[in-house]
C-alpha cells in the first residue's frame, strides 16, 4: 500500500542526486526563498496526497497504480544509468522513463493551475482594460462580425423575433452591433459584473481543476503513447558532465524547439531538434535529431534553471543572488501567460474576424509615394462668365504658385482643371463629368448655401481626375494685395487640391472605383449619399485651424443637425398623409448625409487645431439632449482611424463604416434601410420621428 506522501519525482530518480556527505539529502533552490536549503529525500519533490488519498475500498488508487509502477520503472532508470558515456541509449528505454516522469511531476499541474489563473487575469483585462491585452486589434467598423452575426440572427430565430416585424434580421443585427460599439462602456461594465459573478461561482472549480486533470490524464496512462512515440524517433546517446554538479529541474526533462531552450512539457513538438535529461549530476541523456549534442553540457545548468517552474535540485551548493531564487520560474510563467494570452486573443480574432459576409478581395497598399506625375502634368484654368485674357494670364500665374507649392507635398497630378464661375451653380451643372456620370450636384444641399468651392471626380480617358469649381471672388481674392483674403482663397483652394490628392490615391488603389457602381448593390446604395466624406475629411484636417474656424465649423454642424430635425419631421409627417416613400426616403437621406458632412468638416478642424481647445458648448449640449453625443464620439474616432492609416487601406469595403454611421441616423429620423432576402432594396418607415420626440428638442428648434 502507498503511503500519504507521494512523491512526484521517484526517490529512486532523486538518490544520486544527493549530497556526498551521507545525509540522504539535496541542496534545494525553490522560488520565494532567500538561500537554498538541504532537504531530506524522503520530503524532496513531494507533496501530501499528491495523486490520490488512502482508498476507502479495496480498489487500487492512483498512487498505488504508481507505486506498483515504480518496481518496474526502477530498473529501466538503473538500466539508464549503466549506460557508459558516449555509449547509444536504447530509445524505447530513455523514452519511457522521459514520457512517464515528466507526465507526473508537478511541473505539469502547476503549468495548468498557471494558465488557469493566467486566463482568468486575461479575460478580466479584457473585461477591463481590453487595448493592453488586444493592442492593434478593433472590431470591425464597416460590417457586423460574421459569427456575432449568425449567432444573434439565431437568437432572433429561436425566440421568434423575426416574426414581429418584416424587417430582416440582418438589418436589425447591424443597428444592434453599432449600439454595443456606442455603448460599448455600459456593455463593458454589465460584462464586468457577470464576469465577476462567474468568478465566484467557479472559484472552487479553478482551485480543484489543475489536481483532477492532472490525475485524469495520469489515469488513463502512466506512460503517454504518442509523447513516447515521438521521443523515439530521436536518437540518444550519453554524455559527460565533467564538473559532476547537473541539477535536476522540476520539469525533469528540458527540450529544445523553434523559440529556444524550455522545460519539455512545453516544447513545441514539429518544432523540437534536442531533449535531455539529467540521470545523474555527471550523465546526461541527450536524444537529437542531428547528432548535436556536445554543446549542450556547456549551457546545461543555466537552461535547466531558466525552465523550472518552482525548483531545482542539485547535489552541490553554490551561491545564488536572492533575485534569482525570487525570479526563479520566471520565463516558463512568462511562456505560460504568452500562450494564455494569445490563446484568448486568437479566440477573440476568430469571433471578429473573416467569416462568410467578410470582405472578398484585398489590393496591395498604395501610398502617397507609390504614386507619380510622371513627365509632369497639365490642367486646364477657365473663367465661366467674367474675367478677360490678361485678367485670366494673372489668375492663371498666381493660381500655379499655389499648385506647385501645394503639388511638392501630395501628388495632384489628377487634377483635371480649375473653373471660376460668378453663376457658380450654374458651372456645376455644366461641368462634363464624362461618359455614364449622370449624378446631378446641388450646391445649395445643406446648412449652408453659399458654397464657395466644390472638386467634383470626372472620368477621362486616361482615368478618374478631379476638376475643382470656384466662386468667381475667390480670384479677385488671390490677387488681393489685402494678405488676409489671399490667404482666404489659398486655403480654400488647398481645401479642393486635397481633395484632388485623396482621389488620386483611391484612383491608385481601385481603378474606376470613384464613378463606379459597387459590387454590394446594399453598401453601394448607401455610400452613394456619402462618397466625398472621407475626402472631405482628409482634406480639411491639411487646413490648419483656429479658433475662429473651429467655432464657424461648429455652428455649420449645429445648424446643420436643426435642419435635419426639423425637415425630416415635416416630410415625415407629409409621408404619413401623401404616402410617397421614395420622396420621404431622398429627403431624409439627403439630411442626415449633410449633416454627417458638417460633423466630419467639425471633427476634422479640431484635429487639425493647432493650440488650446475649449468644450463645444451649444452642439455638445444639443446633442446631449438628443442622445446623440456618444454617436458623435464614436463617428468622430471612426473617422480619424480611417484617416490616419488611409495609406495603409487595401480594402475598399472598409469605407462602408459610413453606412453603420448613414443607417443609425436615418433610423432615429424614422427611416431604416434594408436589402430582403430576395435582394430588392427596401426602406422600412417608423411612425415615430426619434429626434424630434426627445425631451427638449421643441426648444432646440
Amino acid at each position: 500500500m502507498a503511503g500519504r506522501k507521494q512523491h512526484f519525482i521517484p526517490r529512486h530518480f532523486l538518490k544520486e542526486f544527493v549530497i556526498p556527505d551521507g545525509s540522504d539529502k539535496l541542496w534545494m533552490y525553490r522560488r520565494g526563498l532567500p538561500d537554498p536549503k538541504p532537504v531530506s529525500r524522503d520530503d524532496a519533490a513531494a507533496k501530501r496526497d499528491f495523486y490520490s488519498k488512502p482508498a476507502t475500498t479495496g480498489a487500487p488508487t492512483l498512487d498505488d497504480l504508481i507505486t506498483e509502477y515504480e518496481k518496474e520503472l526502477k530498473f529501466r532508470v538503473e538500466e539508464a544509468r549503466d549506460v557508459p558515456v558516449g555509449e547509444t541509449l536504447h530509445a524505447h528505454l530513455i523514452s519511457e522513463i522521459v514520457a512517464h516522469l515528466t507526465m507526473r511531476a508537478a511541473y505539469l499541474r502547476e503549468f495548468i493551475d498557471a494558465g488557469a489563473s493566467e486566463l482568468v487575469s486575461s479575460i478580466d483585462i479584457l473585461i477591463h482594460r481590453p487595448t493592453e491585452l488586444l493592442e492593434g486589434l478593433e472590431l470591425p467598423k464597416h460590417r457586423v462580425p460574421s459569427k456575432f452575426e449568425a449567432m444573434a440572427i439565431q437568437q432572433f430565430e429561436q425566440h421568434l423575433l423575426s416574426s414581429l416585424t418584416n424587417v430582416t434580421p440582418k438589418a436589425i443585427v447591424r443597428l444592434l452591433y453599432q449600439a454595443i460599439r456606442e455603448d460599448y462602456d455600459l456593455l463593458q461594465k454589465a460584462a464586468s459584473e457577470e464576469f465577476s459573478a462567474l468568478m465566484e461561482r467557479f472559484q472552487g472549480e479553478f482551485r480543484t481543476m489543475p489536481q483532477s486533470v492532472h490525475v485524469q490524464v495520469l489515469g488513463k496512462d502512466l506512460v503517454p503513447a504518442p509523447r513516447k512515440a515521438m521521443l523515439e524517433e530521436f536518437q540518444w546517446r550519453i554524455v559527460d558532465f565533467p564538473s559532476g554538479d547537473a541539477v535536476l529541474p522540476d520539469c525533469v526533462a528540458i527540450a529544445e524547439d523553434a523559440e529556444g531552450w524550455g522545460p519539455y512539457m512545453l516544447a513545441e513538438h514539429k518544432s523540437m531538434t534536442r531533449v535531455v535529461i539529467p540521470l545523474t549530476p555527471s550523465k546526461l541523456a541527450v536524444g537529437s535529431a542531428a547528432n548535436d549534442r556536445e554543446e549542450v553540457t556547456e549551457i546545461y545548468n543555466q537552461i535547466a534553471r531558466d525552465s523550472c517552474f518552482t525548483f531545482y535540485l542539485t547535489n552541490r551548493r553554490e551561491e545564488v543572488p536572492g533575485t534569482h531564487l525570487a525570479e526563479l520560474g520566471g520565463p516558463a510563467r512568462a511562456k505560460i501567460a504568452g500562450i494564455t494570452s494569445s490563446a484568448l486573443r486568437g479566440a477573440v480574432e476568430e469571433f471578429v474576424g473573416d467569416g462568410s459576409n467578410a470582405p472578398k478581395k484585398e489590393t496591395q497598399p498604395v501610398t502617397w509615394t507609390d504614386l507619380s506625375a510622371g513627365e509632369g502634368y497639365s490642367y486646364s484654368v477657365s473663367f465661366k462668365d467674367f474675367g478677360d485674357e490678361a485678367y485670366a494670364q494673372k489668375i492663371a500665374q498666381c493660381l500655379n504658385e499655389t499648385v506647385k507649392a501645394f503639388g511638392g507635398h501630395l501628388p495632384i497630378h489628377r487634377l483635371d482643371g480649375i473653373t471660376f464661375a460668378i453663376d457658380y451653380a450654374a458651372a456645376l451643372q455644366e461641368i462634363d463629368r464624362g461618359l455614364g456620370v449622370g449624378r446631378g450636384i446641388d450646391p445649395s444641399a445643406g446648412a449652408n448655401p453659399n458654397g464657395v468651392a466644390m472638386p467634383l471626380a470626372v472620368r477621362r480617358d486616361d482615368g478618374i481626375k478631379t476638376h475643382v469649381v470656384l466662386r468667381g471672388y475667390l480670384a479677385e481674392q488671390l490677387i488681393s494685395e489685402d494678405e488676409t483674403q489671399s490667404i482666404e482663397a489659398i486655403s480654400v483652394i488647398c481645401y479642393c487640391l486635397g481633395t484632388v490628392a485623396f482621389n488620386a490615391l483611391v484612383e491608385g488603389k481601385f481603378p474606376g472605383t470613384l464613378l463606379s457602381s459597387y459590387p454590394d448593390p446594399y453598401e453601394g446604395w448607401l455610400y452613394r449619399y456619402n462618397d466625398t466624406l472621407p475626402a472631405t475629411y482628409f482634406s480639411t484636417r491639411l487646413v490648419a485651424s483656429n479658433m475662429e474656424t473651429l467655432e464657424f465649423y461648429s455652428e455649420q454642424a449645429h445648424l446643420q443637425l436643426e435642419q435635419m430635425i426639423s425637415v425630416t419631421k415635416d416630410a415625415h409627417a407629409q409621408y404619413h398623409e401623401e404616402g410617397d416613400h421614395e420622396r420621404f426616403f431622398e429627403i431624409c437621406a439627403a439630411h442626415v448625409s449633410g449633416f454627417m458632412t458638417a460633423m466630419a468638416r467639425f471633427f476634422a478642424a479640431r484635429a487639425s487645431m493647432i493650440g488650446p481647445q475649449r468644450p463645444n458648448g451649444i452642439l455638445d449640449r444639443t446633442l446631449t439632449q438628443l442622445e446623440l453625443l456618444k454617436w458623435s464620439k464614436l463617428f468622430e474616432e471612426d473617422l480619424a482611424a480611417f484617416d490616419r492609416r488611409v495609406e495603409d487601406w487595401a480594402n475598399f469595403d472598409e469605407v462602408f463604416f459610413l453606412n453603420r454611421h448613414f443607417e443609425r441616423l436615418l433610423f432615429e429620423v424614422g427611416v431604416l434601410p434594408d436589402q430582403m432576402n430576395d435582394g430588392a432594396l427596401y426602406v422600412h418607415t417608423s411612425g415615430e420621428h426619434r429626434l424630434s420626440s426627445r425631451s427638449g428638442t421643441k426648444r432646440l428648434l
